[in-house]
């Protein structure tokens, strides 16, 4: 909000940038999240259930299955940013997004979308 404060409350970079802005800082919170939540579950059943994880070994796959799933879930998730942005931009017969219309994300400064 900083950033945008500075820059009069507009989007200074190409509208194409402000879901991909979005989507990166939104998952990036995700993903380390959930990382550190499928990491937390592991360390629970080392904990809870020490005989029956001790001669256990690890699966490459099933750590790399769960890796892919938390990335799918992460990233589908916050794929959501594209479609509201690029549904708008139709409904708003294409136009862009920051273009002296003084709006940071789709909604007035006043927080109300002018649209």
């Amino acid at each position: 909000m900083a950033e945008a404060a500075t820059a009069g409350m507009e989007w200074p970079l190409p509208a194409a940038l402000c879901p991909v802005a979005n989507f990166c800082f939104y998952s990036s919170m995700y993903l380390s999240s959930l990382f550190l939540a499928a990491l937390s579950v592991r360390r629970y059943l080392g904990v809870a259930f020490p005989l029956r994880f001790q001669g256990q070994r690890r699966r490459p796959g099933r750590v790399l299955a769960i890796g892919a799933a938390i990335w799918l879930l992460a990233c589908g998730h916050c794929s959501v940013v594209f479609v509201a942005e690029f549904t708008r931009m139709d409904n708003d017969g294409g136009g862009e997004q920051g273009s002296g219309t003084g709006r940071v994300g789709g909604v007035g400064v006043d927080g109300v979308d002018p649209v």
